[in-house]
């Protein structure tokens, strides 16, 4: 909804006249609708406005209470704004708006920081008491909306983006190598590491409270997967057909039109389905359209959107949209080491809605962690199996595996690679989960990287929450972690961090009904049987879509959102590839074994002719690129070096 930043010291804030300036500026793209600044002596605070409730001056930020004693900064949306403000009205307080900024305000006098407990939404804000002389910043349930913070000068300064930070008087970043190194397996930085070594993200379901007692950083609430092993299917799908419609019926709520991103999967059409029953209208709808039929999925959105009667809109990728300019700037905007492939079409379907006049949409965003939906969920199962065969079996499918790679397609790799897995889990299942999220191993990522550089690095698979004794094949317990582990590790710091600065980039909110409370709920406690049945996920979801949907949507296969680079970059991009990684000026190219990039760097152009990449998929070959080149640019940024 809005970008915010701000700077607090409890006893007096240094001088830096020009950064609120700076900060309103550098945050503009996330609220280009108005802009507010407010400071005091303790206190400076920064807020830039994308109005969609109460469109009115009476929504302006920064935002006090009655005895302007209480300020508030807000980026998000709380879906039960109306209900607080009845109670909170018939408990005396007066509202001068109707925003749901203002329930903040009142809330925080009311109850102080247990306030969160009572929100439900996505958000991230921060209070400032002057009173007390407290500042109180919190953050959603799932990492929806991000905060970042740092000390800087004696001082705390914290703002929606990192740039904001950066942009401080006498700033220096400086690099923090372990998430850098972790970011080369992931593809991401798991949060709260940024990549900077003096700025941390806000951790998810958290708050920090600065006084002049201190600072104390708490978490506010937990996921707890607890699978129930009692649920039946039908009474299963009775209840996500009543809290999706709920949550979307929540989410629809804006003094502004709100469309839906369609991508033609099961998350998103059911989330169109049932903003369609609930409101009875034409919902307008967007998805992306991608010349590898591998990778699209416009036939499944457009049979949602004959079915519901949607105003639909199919976007091309423009040849604008992968030169090289225009993928490095989105590269450069994530303020730290990012490369999930597919921030490329989440930017341009925002700015397509965004053109169009749109700027607030629901997405299927979410469903995958608590309902089953990615394919590591079945393919427990066959881990499992692996696991409880003798080490002379696994041993002889593992060389076969290795030895089928590179010319039977993707299948020689995926059996070695689970091999590899199932015998890693048997003495550490921490290795195991992470094994599930890796792009690079940590025996990969000991080819890529140089001993000197990665001296004294730890194991990515720390981020991972095993369990106890190690070894043990139990499904129901390793899906449990696996779903606690995305809640944990890549919702927040891939897959909402993607959303988020590439739809706030484009001035669109994108709201995520998915994500809703209730519906997580009900996914926390799927037994496994109710996540996938060997062969596909989300079955709970499924059966509702096929109530919903059309069959030929029910039963789509699973689709990532992903792009197929190796196809669509432009001719001319390699050679700027090259000389970014490879010439003499590369802040990586000291870091890293040579001849290896430049080996991945020929293998990604030659695919473009149909060559396979031998023992990396085709997937994994650009993965591996962009996580380079993603690196590269932002030490290059930042003027850092390993």
């Amino acid at each position: 909804m809005c970008g915010l930043a701000g700077r607090f010291h409890p006893e007096r804030l240094p001088p830096d006249p020009e950064w609120s300036a700076r900060a309103g500026a550098l945050l503009a793209h996330r609220g280009p609708d108005g802009s507010g600044y407010w400071t005091d002596q303790h206190c400076e605070l920064v807020h830039r406005r994308l109005a969609l409730i109460d469109l009115s001056p009476s929504g302006h930020q920064p935002m006090a209470n009655e005895d302007a004693s209480v300020y508030v900064v807000y980026n998000g949306e709380i879906y039960n704004y109306r209900d607080l403000t009845a109670q909170l009205k018939h408990r005396g307080h007066r509202f001068r708006g109707t925003s749901d900024t203002e329930v903040l305000v009142h809330l925080y006098e009311e109850f102080g920081e247990q306030m969160v407990s009572r929100l439900r939404g996505i958000f991230a804000f921060a209070i400032y008491d002057s009173r007390q002389r407290r500042m109180f910043l919190a953050r959603d349930r799932f990492g929806v909306k991000p905060l970042f913070f740092a000390r800087h000068d004696g001082q705390w300064a914290f703002a929606s983006e990192m740039k904001a930070l950066i942009a401080l008087a006498g700033f220096r970043p400086a690099i923090d190598r372990q998430a850098c190194y972790d970011f080369l397996g992931l593809g991401y930085i798991p949060e709260p590491a940024t990549g900077f070594a003096n700025i941390e993200a806000l951790p998810k379901a958290s708050c920090l409270t600065i006084s002049t007692q201190g600072h104390h950083l708490r978490e506010y609430d937990q996921i707890e997967v607890r699978p129930d092993p009692a649920r039946t299917l039908g009474e299963a799908v009775e209840s996500a057909s009543r809290s999706l419609l709920e949550a979307v019926a929540a989410q629809s709520v804006a003094d502004v039109p709100v469309a839906a991103l369609l991508s033609g999967g099961i998350d998103s059409s059911l989330v169109v389905a049932a903003h369609s029953r609930i409101t009875g209208q034409r919902t307008t709808t967007f998805n992306v359209h991608f010349p590898d039929r591998a990778h699209d999925e416009t036939v499944p959105a457009l049979a949602v959107s004959g079915h519901y009667g949607t105003q639909h809109h199919t976007i091309e990728l423009s040849d604008q949209a992968l030169t090289p300019e225009s993928v490095l700037d989105l590269l450069r905007h994530f303020d730290q080491p990012f490369a999930d492939t597919s921030l490329i079409p989440t930017y341009w379907i925002s700015r397509a809605v965004r053109d169009r006049g749109i700027i607030c949409t629901l997405s299927g965003d979410g469903g995958d962690e608590g309902f089953g939906g990615y394919h590591r969920f079945w393919y427990a199962n066959r881990l499992i199996r692996l696991m409880r065969l003798p080490d002379w079996m696994c041993g002889a499918a593992r060389a076969a595996g290795d030895r089928l790679a590179g010319w039977t397609r993707d299948w020689g790799r995926q059996v070695a690679k689970a091999v590899r897995l199932a015998q890693a889990g048997r003495a550490d299942s921490a290795v195991l989960l992470a094994g599930l999220s890796n792009y690079l191993s940590e025996e990969q990522k000991r080819e890529l990287v140089l001993p000197a550089a990665r001296e004294r690095m730890a194991p990515v698979y720390r981020h991972f929450d095993g369990f106890e004794p190690p070894g043990v094949s139990d499904l129901e317990e390793l899906s449990r972690r696996m779903t606690q582990n995305l809640f944990a590790v890549s919702l927040p710091s891939d897959m909402l961090r993607k959303v988020d600065m590439m739809s706030m980039r484009a001035s669109i909110e994108v709201r995520v009904p998915m994500l809703d409370e209730e519906l997580v709920a009900l996914g926390l406690t799927l037994p496994h049987r109710l996540k996938t049945d060997g062969r596909r996920g989300k079955v709970v979801l499924r059966e509702l879509a096929t109530r919903w949907l059309p069959q030929t949507v029910a039963t789509h296969p699973k689709h990532g959102f992903t792009i197929p680079l190796d196809v669509m970059l432009p001719a001319g991009f390699h050679a700027v590839l090259e000389d970014l990684l490879l010439g003499a000026s590369a802040r990586t190219r000291p870091i890293l074994a040579p001849g290896l990039v430049p080996r991945w760097l020929r293998q990604f152009r030659d695919a473009r002719a149909g060559a396979r990449g031998g023992a990396i998929s085709r997937g994994g070959l650009y993965q591996r690129v962009f996580e380079i080149l993603s690196l590269e640019l932002w030490l290059r940024e930042h003027g850092l070096s390993w």
